[in-house]
């Protein structure tokens, strides 16, 4: 930016001077602290990692389904009468047999293991493509939670240059009341230029005021999405170097990875597996079991000790399963068509924020191009009021279209830093790793 020279005793000069070169506080802390913020304390983070968790218990337990299982058991009665029988058998000396004992303990235990389990498997595997895709929407959860960080602050630091605007703009008005009322006091202006004068500076009150109240809105929105509350008592520089962005298809070329896309991804193929898994639920399923027991009355065993060994094989079927089938397949056709639906949201994500920084780019440019007209115009409007060859109206308007001008500049710039950070994100790049906005070489690693 060119340096406008001047006697800082004229209102144009004081206005380039409050809003163009005075250092700006660095109270506002940089974007990086709000997004260490939110990566700890975000409530849609938060969601969704315990989200991720609970789906990995999941998984873990479908798997425990088809793994061996064991259970044991034991017990204890106390009988108040025993039986007993004696036995003999021809030629062998009788023994007796204890049928009841009075003190009867018993134990045993059982070790189950699923050897044809077609659906359960099946189950598996959706479960675990289930936890994938939560580990996926997991990710792509915290680029949405880093845009809005990233929105948020910026719109902060746009609203505190609009105040540091404001507040110049007041003491251009200011200087114009009093360089007003001098005029009048020398006979060469009329009350109607100091009332009007007055009102002007009531105005740029109102605009003060207004930009104060949009500061304290956009400071509790980043604290809210954050859980830092940043410090607003002064302004940051807001200004982008105009560089161009790597080309469309830079950003577009790993689309499939993104965490939206692989997350819907993933969805279709849990809901494929447990498609697959109703169907084999049709196929028996066969396990065998090995327990072992130990008692105190084996009764016409005569062992204390003894095992048992099975298999078991268990069918059943009735109507709904057709029904659960062909319910699970229109499922299948429900995510894959919220897979493509991601897809095409993700790919116009990009292009729509690509297209946001070149428009930006040529919109930051034009209102920097128009900021110094406008200055300039201020400048020329306030020498000639001075000497009389303009009215007071065509230097408040003047003044007038300086101020927004510059809000113009600001509004634009911030847009446009956002906008490339949000093509960062929308290309899966988050942004704690990411180099400076104003880096020439940004986007091209």
């Amino acid at each position: 930016m060119n340096r406008i020279r001047g006697n800082v005793a004229f209102a144009p000069f004081l206005f380039v001077l409050l809003v163009l070169h005075s250092p700006p506080s660095p109270a506002l802390q940089p974007l990086e602290t709000f997004l260490a913020g939110a990566q700890e304390r975000n409530p849609d983070e938060l969601e969704a990692s315990a989200t991720a968790r609970q789906q990995e218990a999941e998984a873990l337990s479908a798997l425990g389904r088809v793994l061996p299982g064991m259970a044991a058991n034991g017990s204890y009665t106390r009988n108040q009468y025993s039986s007993t029988v004696t036995l003999a058998l021809p030629g062998q000396p009788s023994q007796s047999v204890t049928l009841l004992p009075r003190d009867e303990w018993n134990g045993s235990a059982t070790v189950t293991v699923p050897l044809v389990d077609l659906a359960g498997f099946r189950r598996v595997s959706a479960a675990n493509s289930s936890a994938k895709s939560a580990a996926f929407q997991r990710g792509a959860t915290w680029l949405q939670v880093q845009g809005q960080v990233a929105q948020d602050y910026y719109q902060l630091v746009a609203d505190l240059a609009l105040v540091e605007a404001s507040r110049a703009a007041l003491e251009v008005s200011r200087e114009g009341l009093r360089l007003a009322a001098a005029r009048l006091r020398s006979g060469v202006a009329a009350v109607l230029e100091v009332d009007r004068a007055r009102a002007d500076v009531e105005q740029q009150f109102q605009q003060l005021a207004a930009a104060e109240l949009q500061v304290a809105l956009a400071a509790r929105a980043l604290e809210s999405a954050s859980n830092v509350r940043p410090d607003a008592s002064g302004a940051v520089a807001l200004i982008d170097d105009l560089h161009p962005e790597p080309e469309l298809a830079f950003f577009a070329k790993e689309l499939a990875a993104l965490p939206s896309v692989a997350a819907a991804a993933a969805n279709t193929e849990a809901a494929a597996a447990e498609a697959n898994a109703r169907r084999f639920a049709l196929v028996p399923r066969i396990a065998g079991t090995f327990t072992g027991l130990g008692t105190n009355t084996p009764g016409f065993v005569a062992h204390d000790w003894y095992y048992q060994a099975a298999l078991t094989a268990t069918w059943s079927f009735d109507p709904t399963r057709v029904g659960d089938i062909k319910s699970q397949d229109a499922a299948v056709d429900v995510t894959l068509a919220r897979e493509l639906r991601t897809t095409l949201a993700a790919r116009d994500a990009i292009h729509r924020e690509w297209n946001t920084v070149v428009a930006g780019i040529a919109r930051s440019r034009s209102a920097r191009a128009g900021r110094e007209a406008a200055f300039h115009a201020a400048e020329q409007a306030r020498e000639r009021y001075r000497t009389g060859t303009i009215t007071q109206l065509d230097l408040l308007q003047a003044q007038r279209d300086a101020f927004n001008a510059e809000v113009s500049r600001i509004q634009a710039d911030a847009d446009l830093i956002n906008a490339r950070l949000q093509l960062r994100l929308s290309a899966g790049r988050g942004l704690l790793a990411a180099r400076a906005w104003n880096d020439p070489h940004y986007g091209s690693d």
